[in-house]
């Protein structure tokens, strides 16, 4: 918790407008998933930020509790390199009352998990979660073989048992975050995917059907808290 404030007014399902406090209302597109009951999660663009930023969030009314991905560019790399800043808070709104101290939390409960995920149109990747600070993943072939392997920073954070939210930076490679709500009980994830490259700055759904591709003991290699 930064101790930051967003303010948030939802015009209709693809438009909705946002200030910080004393600034004037932007109007922006955006896309909202349900990713299991009572939570939401959803991206936008941050029109007139120096760093071009986006807010990749995952709601959860329920409990009142919020997680914001912050991508951003200009990081000390490259110029259409993503970087991700994580904020933790509450939902204040009419009608619910957030809790004073509670709050989404990393966990390291995926780690050594291996899922397989099926994109439209045809894509399958398959993701590794191999340390509690980085992802990595194969992109599949047409035939079926596994394809060259990569690996990126990422952040894991429990939303309740069995639903995750989760970024991992495409680092080097195509100057993305993707940042999505895993749902283990579904076996179906929902998120966005902010990029910068030759089209120039996107933000967009992404989503997938998800197999378990085996787990990896590999706890005993980090100092894992409960």
């Amino acid at each position: 918790d930064t101790g930051q404030v967003m303010e948030y007014r939802v015009a209709d399902k693809e438009t909705l407008e946002w200030r910080k406090p004393g600034g004037a209302w932007t109007k922006a597109r955006y896309q909202a998933f349900e990713a299991a009951p009572g939570v939401i999660s959803f991206g936008h663009l941050l029109d007139g930020e120096p760093d071009h930023d986006g807010h990749m969030i995952a709601a959860d009314f329920d409990q009142g509790l919020v997680t914001c991905f912050n991508g951003h560019l200009n990081t000390p790399y490259f110029a259409n390199e993503a970087g991700c800043r994580v904020h933790f808070g509450v939902i204040e709104m009419d009608g619910l009352i957030p809790p004073k101290y509670r709050r989404h939390r990393f966990t390291d409960e995926l780690l050594g998990r291996a899922l397989s995920w099926n994109y439209q149109p045809g894509l399958t990747s398959m993701h590794l979660y191999s340390t509690p600070y980085s992802m990595s993943w194969i992109i599949f072939t047409d035939t079926g073989g596994g394809g060259t392997e990569w690996s990126g920073p990422a952040g894991y954070v429990k939303l309740r048992d069995e639903l995750y939210y989760l970024y991992w930076l495409e680092e080097a490679c195509n100057g993305t975050l993707g940042a999505i709500v895993v749902n283990l009980r579904t076996m179906h994830d929902a998120g966005i995917d902010y990029n910068c490259g030759a089209r120039g700055l996107n933000i967009g759904p992404v989503g997938a059907h998800a197999r378990h591709a085996g787990r990896f003991d590999i706890t005993r290699f980090y100092q894992v808290q409960s």
